[in-house]
């Protein structure tokens, strides 16, 4: 991580503690500034690099630069102290002399340890250009010749990337895993879930050299795959179903977007048509209530229904503009994997993204809103034009009469309130509501019930007042006005916008979701395939995959990157065809934790990459807390398969102003449904799921991280789910057979496709008898090899 002065204030979620954010914020600035000038990794005047920690402990030709917790034994406090009052301190030599601030600052950092994170690299040049690694076009790159390949290394092309680097840093791969290890990650890999006894058994004993793939082709063929590779997708999306805020009103119609995503992935739909669908899928030639609903990404972010009907004008016009930032930054991030909203109030500090873009940007999406009102949710119904017509013609009878009754409604409330002095009257004409509502009422569930049609939560559109630039995004220092475009730095050709401010909403949208998935485009191609790397394997080739910007990661393969961008093109966009071919590869198939005796160089490895960025053996991935739970239900036999419609609600709800949600649990086959289709409200979250990393719905997540804590085996341990769904299994294990031995060794080939050894059989069947089943089986669901993929 590279890190510029003028910007260190600005990063992201990049601290930790608040003595780290005190490095990025006042101390890094300082060096940067004034030091890295002449002290850096190709020009260390006096031998001297302070570009990192461990480069100013070892410090030049003087000694090292910090002495951590002695800022007065450091010599780098001690030359930019003045000797004595009046003279010039000996450092910076070219530069003004930092101020008594500035000097404190450092003396302060280094006597409470000189804290510098180990990742952060300070450079003098820290902004990207046009000529940036990831704007640049995607290379046309041919899979490198490598000599001496291992066994089956030779038949995918990114094994050949894989493999000349590991041979670079003299480093072998890993032997493959076997069988029952492969189908396995397989399986929760493409559907989220463990695979069948009978399908392992029948895939060990498979002869033919193509097993692999014939299983592959199963596994993507399942339903199970879209709602697997979905939840990936909803945590770029930051799909939410409530508002979040201080109200946080429930979305019950925004499960639609949630089943377009589903189906797309489970019919392979092209992505770039999968973004365009998204973007603009109500603007496009052929309008279907599919693609509709495809833009529910737009409003799939929180949203502040109170502030935005504030009496404040300014604070209506504050709360829009946040909106609009959410929105832009949330697509920018999602189909970029650029920071695009960093560039709101001033141009972007890291990459080449001018303060005029992110405005001509949001111009793109200005007609874009969540609702008009507070407490009215932007629904649609999800219809073609033709479809609506019907449809307003079917109802029209039946739609004149409610709206008849809505103005008499309002008619007598307005009665009323006029009459609120003769509480006689006040009575009677209340009466009259009530029993006016109820005849509404009625008449709204028949319009329902007699034309049923699927509505989706998709915000209105509205064509937009122009554009106009805040200075330093001040929204009460209005500038000059600008119209739709997107960024300058990869403009296309083929693809132009109007100059007219007048410039229909949905033409701008289209247009900018054709820019977005033009083959010309150096970003869209280049980001999802490193998030379908990531997916796989743990970590992109791009470790910040939704950052691809100067202050992002760097690609640990470059070449492979831009290879797999162009292929990714050639095959028609086809995400399964990238499933196929990286899970086809040698490279994922390797053991997850070889044996020395197949190894002999595994320590080495370790010493030379213990990241395992080079990928010599396959990571082993802590599964997501959605996983878990429905591996549990489907060894308990306990798991509802179906599939899409409105979410599950394990709560129940107060409302007091705003929303309260109250959870609980029951055995209900409802509730008992994949993870995926539990309602995604932002303060009604699942402990369990919060236990383990399941992230807030109200933010883009491109890269769950996960973590080891006590709360963890706390909530695995008792969490009642859990306890519920070891009963179970353990019940479905005697049901199926009497013998203890058998019933332990069935166990452990549904939950880790293995047998136990000899000493795992024995202690579990040990367990067994002294404590019950059902102890066993709760030991296994809090066991590692349960909780991981390998």
């Amino acid at each position: 991580m590279m890190i510029d002065a003028v910007i260190l204030s600005c990063l992201y979620a990049i601290s930790s503690s608040p003595v780290e954010k005190n490095f990025h914020e006042e101390v890094a600035p300082v060096l940067v500034r004034s030091c890295i000038e002449c002290h850096n990794g190709s020009n260390a005047k006096g031998g001297l690099s302070l570009e990192t920690l461990a480069s100013a402990l070892k410090g030049g030709e003087e000694g090292p630069a910090i002495v951590a917790g002695k800022a007065k034994e450091s010599l780098l406090y001690q030359k930019i102290v003045p000797a004595k009052e009046g003279l010039k301190p000996q450092m910076p030599r070219k530069k003004a002399a930092l101020t008594p601030e500035e000097v404190k600052k450092i003396q302060e950092w280094i006597d409470k340890g000189a804290s510098w994170p180990k990742e952060v690299v300070l450079k003098e040049k820290s902004k990207a250009d046009g000529n940036f690694w990831s704007l640049r076009p995607v290379r046309k790159e041919v899979p490198p010749v490598v000599k001496e390949a291992p066994v089956g290394w030779g038949k995918n092309p990114v094994d050949a990337f894989i493999l000349a680097k590991l041979q670079e840093k003299g480093l072998r791969p890993s032997p493959p895993a076997d069988r029952r290890t492969l189908l396995r990650r397989m399986s929760l890999d493409l559907t989220g879930l463990p695979p069948g006894l009978e399908d392992v058994q029948a895939f060990v004993e498979d002869p033919s050299a193509d097993a692999s793939e014939r299983w592959l082709e199963k596994l993507l063929s399942s339903p199970s795959y879209g709602e697997r590779w979905a939840r990936h997708w909803l945590d770029v999306a930051r799909f939410s179903e409530s508002d979040g805020f201080e109200e946080d009103m429930q979305r019950p119609q925004a499960y639609t977007f949630r089943d377009y995503v589903i189906a797309s992935l489970n019919a392979d739909k092209p992505y770039n048509q999968f973004v365009l669908e998204q973007i603009a899928g109500d603007a496009q030639e052929q309008v279907t209530g599919e693609t509709i609903a495809a833009t529910g990404f737009l409003v799939a972010g929180p949203w502040d229904a109170v502030q935005r009907v504030t009496p404040s004008k300014f604070g209506r016009l504050q709360s829009r503009e946040e909106q609009l930032e959410e929105i832009v930054g949330g697509v920018g991030m999602a189909f970029l994997g650029l920071t695009v909203q960093c560039a709101r109030c001033h141009d972007h500090k890291f990459d080449p993204i001018p303060q005029r873009d992110y405005y001509q940007i949001k111009a793109v999406f200005e007609g874009v809103d969540h609702s008009q009102k507070a407490k009215v949710h932007g629904v649609r119904r999800l219809l073609s034009p033709a479809q609506e017509q019907e449809w307003q013609k079917q109802t029209e009878p039946i739609r004149r009469q409610i709206s008849a009754m809505e103005s008499k409604d309002a008619g007598l409330q307005k009665q009323m309130k006029d009459s609120s002095a003769d509480a006689n009257r006040v009575d009677q004409l209340k009466r009259e509501r009530d029993a006016l509502r109820e005849q509404l009422e009625k008449q709204r569930q028949h319009l329902e019930k007699q034309y049923p049609v699927e509505v989706g939560f998709v915000g209105i559109r509205e064509q937009p007042q122009p554009t106009v630039m805040f200075t330093r995004g001040d929204i009460r220092q209005p500038g000059e006005k600008v119209t739709a475009n997107v960024l300058s730095v990869a403009r296309i050709p083929q693809i132009s916008f109007s100059q007219k401010e007048d410039q229909p909403e949905g033409e701008r949208r289209l247009q900018f979701a054709k820019w977005l998935a033009h083959p010309d485009n150096p970003l869209t191609a280049r980001v999802m395939v490193n998030r379908i790397w990531q997916y796989h394997f743990g970590v992109g080739l791009v470790d910040t995959p939704s950052d691809f910007g100067f202050n992002g990661g760097r690609p640990s393969h470059p070449e492979l990157l831009d290879w797999l961008a162009g292929e990714f093109r050639r095959s028609g966009y086809s995400i399964k065809h990238m499933h196929r071919l990286i899970m086809g590869s040698a490279t994922y198939q390797q053991a997850c934790i070889p044996q020395v005796s197949t190894m002999p160089d595994y320590q080495k490895a370790y010493r030379v990459d213990a990241d395992n960025r080079l990928l010599w053996r396959f990571p082993s991935l802590r599964l997501e807390g959605e996983v878990v739970r429905d591996a549990m239900l489907l060894l308990a036999g306990n798991l509802n398969g179906e599939m899409g419609g409105p979410s599950f609600k394990p709560y129940t709800v107060t409302q007091l102003n705003t929303y309260f949600y109250h959870l609980f649990d029951r055995d209900d086959p409802i509730y008992n449904r994949k993870s995926i289709y539990r309602m995604q409200v932002i303060t009604g979250r699942s402990p369990l799921l919060d236990a383990l990393d399941c992230p807030s719905p109200s933010v883009t997540i491109p890269k769950r991280t996960p973590t080891t804590t006590a709360l963890q085996a706390l909530a695995l341990m008792n969490d009642s789910f859990v306890v519920r769904q070891a009963m179970k299994l353990a019940q479905k294990l005697e049901d199926q057979q009497p013998d203890v031995q058998l019933q332990v060794q069935r166990l452990y080939e549904m939950a880790y496709s293995r047998r136990p050894n000899e000493s795992e059989s024995a202690r579990a069947v040990e367990v067994a008898r002294q404590h019950g089943l059902a102890t066993v089986c709760w030991v296994v669901f809090n066991s590692s090899e349960f909780l991981y993929n390998h």
